[in-house]
């Protein structure tokens, strides 16, 4: 397996979240604070059909956006509560669709959230606020070519040139007025497109991307072996060798098996550090589990925003966590898997040794 990256500091090593101590203190003892993350979805409904999409259970369900009422409320409450960072994306849809994505950035930015965009960047023509107003923005591609690209995600072939385009305007626009938006190019390994990413990688560093991210899928098993995993680290090398100053790599595989598997998880810590936001309100704990009941602390549109305050670290929350637990089978590939491990190995077990000597 190639390196994950060329240097351990980097937005996407899972060893971030040891800076968040107190929270991982206040986890163990079952006293939640904050989270130091929302992901915020503000549309339910999306202009791709992703065969591999892994919210397909709410596929058949209304198109529905966060109401105005909430995009002007949120920001104010998500700040005065104390979390940190919003990553803005859609649930089994695309942020960039929502009317009032541009009054969402803005008000996020001004009450000092740092702000995330992911989106597939097919509706992306919100260039100037993305780039004022967000850390990063993050392009779900996952292919280097037209047809691979539109195999991928279930589209006609034009729509990966009219995404790249998109890209580049942000590009192009930051690098006008000199702003620091990072922006990244999101390759996940797939058996229909994973052979381009090499060419993946040379289209990003072309048009202006900053981070070339490229990481495992979560697939049935028939799919993983359609990967020659030979082959792919193969391409990884080739991809590697692109690599510049101002281009970066990462291949985050460090929460899969070398054959791309998903790893067991052992006990579920870090889910209390985010916390995920349904465009249709639901508030729930793991942000890989979306859609299975279970997981819902309460609907933040017909409860009200007090609510999720007031139940956050409920017994109703541990209750949930406990439940995430006991189903971890259930697991899709976990987000916060490399968190897990760390907790588990600095803070529970205390393997590392606190001493500074």
């Amino acid at each position: 397996m190639i390196k994950e990256w060329s240097s351990n500091f980097n937005p996407f090593n899972s060893w971030k979240v040891l800076a968040w101590a107190d929270h991982i203190r206040g986890i163990i003892d079952e006293q939640f604070l904050p989270p130091v993350v929302v992901n915020w979805d503000l549309r339910l409904g999306c202009c791709y059909d992703c065969p591999h999409c892994i919210w397909a259970k709410r596929k058949g369900l209304p198109t529905y956006n966060v109401p105005t009422e909430f995009i002007l409320k949120v920001p104010k409450f998500l700040h005065d509560w104390g979390v940190k960072g919003v990553c803005v994306a859609g649930e089994r849809g695309d942020p960039c669709l929502h009317p009032e994505l541009e009054t969402a950035l803005r008000l996020l930015h001004h009450w000092n959230i740092e702000v995330g965009l992911v989106t597939n960047g097919f509706a992306f023509t919100q260039f100037e606020e993305a780039a004022h107003y967000c850390k990063f923005v993050g392009f779900s591609m996952d292919a280097g070519t037209s047809e691979s690209y539109a195999k991928v995600y279930g589209v006609k072939e034009d729509y990966f040139e009219i995404v790249l385009n998109h890209i580049t305007a942000l590009a192009n626009y930051a690098h006008q007025h000199n702003l620091p938006v990072e922006i990244g190019y999101k390759f996940l390994i797939l058996p229909d497109s994973y052979t381009t990413v090499v060419e993946s990688a040379r289209i990003a560093r072309d048009i202006g991307v900053r981070d070339f991210q490229i990481r495992p899928a979560h697939l049935p098993a028939s799919e993983i072996d359609r990967i020659d995993i030979g082959l792919l680290e193969e391409l990884l090398k080739d991809v590697a060798k692109l690599e510049t100053e101002t281009f970066h790599i990462y291949s985050v595989r460090h929460k899969f098996t070398e054959a791309l598997h998903k790893k067991p998880q052992s006990h579920c810590w870090a889910t209390p550090l985010t916390s995920t936001w349904l465009a249709t309100g639901e508030v729930v704990a793991c942000v890989d589990l979306r859609d299975e009941d279970y997981n819902t602390l309460c609907n933040y549109i017909k409860d009200g925003l007090p609510e999720v305050k007031r139940l956050w670290s409920s017994p109703k929350h541990l209750a949930i966590i406990k439940e995430l637990n006991n189903r971890l089978d259930n697991c899709k590939r976990c987000t916060c898997g490399g968190y897990n491990e760390i907790i588990q190995k600095a803070f529970v077990e205390d393997s590392m040794d606190l001493r500074l000597i």
